[in-house]
């Protein structure tokens, strides 16, 4: 997988899991919205079943007795749809109000004083003031069809949100001396009453706290992502810096931070190929402390390490910022010089040379003795086909300064001593 593909893929991964996070708040508000609407009906109906019941109890209690007589005071009016509705007494007149009327007067003083209202209807009704509206015709043909005894909806009436019920009312045996003409038994559904009050104030609450519920939950969603976003930021930092640890670990040398054997083949391939494309000069020196094995044996493999580090710095300081630098092994040392002919080779070599005479016992803390190395430097040639040519000569050239005495810098065009029947190194 590529960085930017890796990068891609993250970004769609961080994306996902915000958008789920901010869903997930969402749907909870929505369903705890949903579930306090839920309780808020619930009680609505509860309380419009309490209202209907009662009304129901009265009605029979007013039944019971055959209906109601009242005096006929001033503003008391006879029911018209009652036979004979008054009776003179010596007490003065009176006038029956029967469970319709009774209700319908109930509603009345209700409506101004509570907000309630009732209406008892039928699809068959005797007084024209107790047709049906549209909710409640649509009822009582449920009741009717014994699909259901009440039914409930949120309707708007006079500007604002109206809770309604309708409950069936069966006809019992009291109300056949008025119902029966009409045909009604005993069990039939002859209408209902409808009961009715506002519930805006409690819709505006409602939507008040959804808001807030909403609010709520968006900003701890909100806070959520952006602590998970923080937490993947922090999350991608230590893993790049693991990834970075892992490629450095996979190319550097752990002592000295020089580069590898490995990756500097790898680059060393790349810069013959390109030098023999492009016909530029390509050089390469092998360096090797002096008696190295002296040192650890001496003065211990601290020291020893602390030379191998002080000579990295050497060799990292005198090069240019393109030339290539790494250990291969042990106290043996690899420099690729890009576009430098074998002269400009030897002079930079004899330059790391003498600087590590002079200062790298120091660098390294063992003032008392001197530290030295040898150098072999070879350049390409027409006839090189491989990298392993190159290095085959500036090999040849670090025994032949090995051999000449050490502390020194050989070239595989100049002529030297024999080379040895086995490598001297050290």
């Amino acid at each position: 997988m590529t960085a930017s593909t890796e990068r891609s893929a993250f970004r769609v991964f961080v994306a996902a899991i915000s958008v789920a996070i901010l869903l997930s708040f969402t749907v909870m508000s929505a369903i705890m919205s949903l579930r306090a609407e839920s309780l808020i009906r619930q009680v609505e109906l509860e309380r419009a079943r309490s209202i209907f019941g009662t009304l129901v109890l009265a009605r029979r209690w007013n039944a019971g007795y055959g209906g109601v007589w009242v005096p006929k005071t001033a503003g008391v009016e006879s029911n018209p749809w009652l036979a004979n509705p008054d009776v003179e007494t010596a007490a003065g007149t009176f006038t029956k109000r029967n469970p319709a009327l009774m209700t319908r007067e109930i509603s009345e003083i209700a409506t101004g004083e509570t907000g309630f209202r009732f209406h008892i209807t039928s699809l068959k009704p005797l007084n024209p003031g107790n047709v049906p509206d549209a909710f409640e015709r649509e009822a009582l043909g449920e009741f009717e069809l014994r699909q259901t005894e009440e039914d409930w909806r949120i309707e708007e009436l006079d500007d604002e949100p109206t809770f309604r019920f309708m409950g069936a009312l069966l006809t019992e045996e009291s109300c056949l001396s008025c119902h029966a003409v009409q045909g009604y038994k005993v069990g039939d559904v002859r209408g209902g009453i409808s009961v009715s009050f506002p519930i805006g104030a409690m819709e505006t609450a409602r939507l008040r706290d959804l808001r807030l519920a909403l609010g709520v939950s968006g900003a701890l969603g909100l806070g959520l992502v952006a602590l998970f976003l923080s937490l993947v930021r922090a999350l991608r930092r230590k893993l790049d810096e693991l990834r970075r640890e892992l490629r450095e670990q996979a190319v550097l040398d752990p002592l000295t931070g020089l580069y590898n054997r490995r990756w500097l083949m790898e680059r060393l391939s790349e810069e013959f190929a390109k030098s023999r494309r492009t016909n530029q000069n390509l050089s390469l020196a092998i360096g090797d402390l002096d008696w190295f094995k002296l040192v650890n044996d001496q003065l211990g493999h601290p020291a020893g390490d602390a030379a191998l580090k002080a000579l990295a710095c050497i060799l990292k300081e005198g090069v240019r910022p393109y030339d290539l630098v790494a250990r291969i092994g042990g106290e043996e040392f690899i420099v690729v010089l890009p576009a430098t002919e074998l002269s400009g080779a030897m002079a930079l070599c004899e330059r790391l040379r003498a600087t590590v005479e002079e200062t790298l016992a120091a660098r390294a803390g063992f003032h008392e003795r001197r530290t030295t190395i040898s150098f072999g430097v070879a350049t390409r040639q027409d006839s090189d086909e491989l990298p392993d040519a190159l290095l085959a000569r500036a090999d040849a050239a670090l025994y032949r300064a090995k051999s000449a005495g050490r502390n020194r810098v050989e070239s595989a065009a100049e002529p030297g001593p024999p080379e040895p029947d086995g490598p001297v190194r050290g």
